[in-house]
């Protein structure tokens, strides 16, 4: 099926609209990657991702692992999931989460979180990027996927607001499932979302994980901007 589709549909480079892959080498190639680890806040280098002593004191993640920079053609990509519904590109954003955590020495008992989307926009939408990403990252590393959080609250799309807006806007958005708050406990969390501005809402997700028995959380996303 997937074949045929192909010949109907055939792939086009989401950033450069070449035929022929939804990805194609010369793109790939121009991506920012983030060869070494830094702090996600003041960009210093920063073994395994972790957020600096001068920076942790203002947020609830300990560690905030990201691929590239956001930056074309990589935000062509995240878009052409996020907004064009391109989900053959599911997998291999994916396997670049599982590269970049590949760059930091993870610990033992981790289970994956997806940060999770308002029910009204999971509708819009028809799926969640980061449930989608996470899974992949589940698969290829072999640990639990455990969709823990939800969104009680709709919010309107971060990027765009300012940095107090920000925080009120996100403020007290998210819980986690009474029925699966068991596998949190005493577990490295790695919450996995698509980009990462300020931090604001990855950090309002760890927070409510760590209330409720992680005893770490990790991030981790495609992109910084």
């Amino acid at each position: 099926m997937g074949g045929l589709l192909d010949i109907i549909f055939p792939p086009r480079c989401a950033s450069c609209h070449t035929l022929g892959n939804w990805i194609c080498p010369t793109c790939e190639e121009r991506i920012e990657v983030i060869q070494t680890p830094i702090c996600y806040r003041c960009r210093r280098l920063s073994a395994d991702f972790r957020v600096c002593p001068k920076c942790r004191p203002t947020g609830s993640v300990s560690h905030l692992m990201i691929y590239g920079y956001w930056q074309s053609p990589l935000k062509e990509l995240v878009y052409g999931l996020k907004y064009y519904r391109l989900k053959p590109l599911v997998a291999v954003l994916g396997s670049w989460l599982v590269e970049t955590i590949r760059k930091s020495d993870t610990v033992a008992d981790i289970v994956i979180v997806p940060v999770p989307l308002h029910r009204g926009r999971l509708w819009d939408r028809g799926f969640n990027q980061a449930q989608l990403l996470a899974e992949v990252v589940a698969r290829q590393t072999g640990w639990q996927l455990v969709p823990v959080l939800m969104r009680k609250k709709f919010t309107q799309p971060q990027f765009g607001l300012n940095k107090l807006t920000r925080r009120d806007n996100i403020q007290g958005a998210f819980s986690v499932r009474a029925t699966q708050k068991q596998f949190l406990a005493h577990k490295t969390v790695i919450l996995v979302d698509d980009i990462v501005t300020t931090g604001i809402t990855i950090n309002e997700c760890a927070k409510i994980l760590r209330q409720n028995g992680a005893r770490d959380v990790w991030g981790l996303v495609l992109a910084k901007a």
